[in-house]
């Protein structure tokens, strides 16, 4: 296992506890320079998008710029923060489409890779948004108070104030204990049916390159079963494709049990009910919007609970969409007992014991962001401990046949845990 990134004594003490060979490429326990405020490297990665929100990133190589000074916001002049698209303003057109799309997510970038599919240590820095209004580099000091042991790379920004600890912090500990492969296993799973996630948008202009802006878009999220195993074989992605859907993800369904004719698109858990499109570009999202992404570590459903998420994608050709981002926040105590939960599949010698802490310290140590679960806020305040990490990952997701009450499926079953009782 190559493991990369992370800090190089923790790295060490997971690789050694669970049985990883090879050169563990160790960094300074402080950060080190690579790890102050972000320089953008060669092509291949989104440039920030004006504060506006004129559109979402594209692949063009990122232009060098200067290491932003602490105290900077997204309203200090040149200082261009990545965003979401804004709404529309003034009395804004209503939907131009009327065909509902189903978009299944195929592709997911997780922050090893840029959206070409190029490795890099840096690529997390183009996923996401900015979600506290600051371009926080490693001198801050106007942001909460990490965690005891964090280093102040921790807090670094990526491109345009981008809010990702996740892809700097989590994903090290991700790749050091599954391996290298990880993102590429992940879209191995999705390619073959093991999970995905469907966004079922209505209203949304889907013909290529158009630059549609409009309110009045909805939408709802629905966790996708495991294709594969319910239809014996993989998804052929297409309008045919009939993807099952996972009673967890819908209101009214004690125990995962479902009333016969319940729609899955009324029922969602996550909707959208304020959606709109920016220049071609969806918007979803936002606020007290939580957004459940089911991913398999380790062979194990993982879920991700990313809190006040927003989502977006532009139109790529009818019948698929590009450039998608969901960004938000992981509540850190939620991520390690979500890690904990499935440990034991990745080794049992991280069922307790040393290994476990060492990840569980970690991931606290990756808090970057305040979340407050009671009114869905997230902020960044000096003199606040962090409790949460930000999070941003890329998609892609190709249109299948809208979701029906037929393709709901029964209770998910709980596998048993290879730690027993531990």
């Amino acid at each position: 296992m190559n493991v990369r990134w992370l800090n190089g004594a923790v790295a060490a003490a997971i690789a050694s506890t669970i049985g990883c060979s090879g050169e563990v490429a160790a960094v300074p326990s402080d950060g080190g320079p690579g790890h102050d405020a972000p320089a953008p490297q060669d092509g291949g990665y989104e440039a920030s998008p004006p504060y506006d929100g004129g559109g979402v990133a594209d692949s063009s190589p990122i232009p060098t710029e200067a290491s932003p000074s602490e105290g900077d916001n997204c309203q200090t002049p040149g200082v261009d923060c990545t965003v979401p698209p804004t709404p529309p303003s003034g009395a804004a057109p209503p939907p131009t489409g009327t065909t509902p799309h189903d978009y299944a997510i195929r592709q997911l970038f997780m922050g090893d890779t840029d959206r070409t599919g190029v490795t890099s240590a840096a690529a997390w820095q183009s996923f996401g948004y900015n979600l506290d209004n600051l371009v926080t580099t490693r001198e801050a000091s106007d942001v909460c108070t990490l965690a005891p042991g964090a280093s102040k790379a921790t807090q670094t920004d990526g491109i345009g104030g981008i809010d990702n600890s996740f892809g700097e912090n989590i994903l090290p500990i991700l790749i050091t204990t599954t391996g290298s492969d990880f993102g590429a296993k992940i879209d191995d799973e999705l390619a073959g049916g093991t999970f995905t996630d469907l966004v079922y948008v209505m209203g949304f202009d889907d013909l290529s390159g158009n630059t549609t802006t409009a309110t009045g878009l909805t939408g709802v999220l629905l966790a996708g079963g495991n294709y594969a195993t319910v239809n014996q074989g993989p998804p052929a992605w297409n309008l045919a494709t009939q993807w099952p859907i996972e009673p967890e993800s819908l209101n009214g369904c004690p125990a995962g049990v479902c009333p016969a004719g319940t729609n899955p698109v009324t029922s969602a858990k996550v909707q959208f009910p304020s959606a709109y499109q920016k220049n071609g570009t969806f918007v979803g999202g936002g606020g007290s919007v939580d957004i459940l992404l089911n991913l398999s570590l380790g062979g194990s459903p993982f879920t991700l609970s990313v809190h006040s998420a927003s989502l977006t994608f532009a139109p790529n050709v009818p019948g698929s969409v590009t450039n998608g981002t969901i960004a938000g926040v992981l509540a850190t105590s939620e991520l390690v007992s979500s890690f904990q939960a499935v440990a034991g599949s990745i080794s049992t010698s991280l069922c307790s014991g040393s290994a476990f802490q060492s990840i569980a310290q970690h991931i606290d140590q990756a808090s970057d962001i305040v979340f407050d679960p009671g009114t869905g806020a997230v902020y960044n305040q000096a003199g606040t401990a962090c409790n949460a990490i930000s999070i941003g990952l890329g998609f892609e997701a190709t249109e299948i046949a809208p979701p029906t009450s037929a393709n709901i499926t029964g209770p998910t079953p709980v596998a048993p845990s290879p730690c027993g009782d531990q």
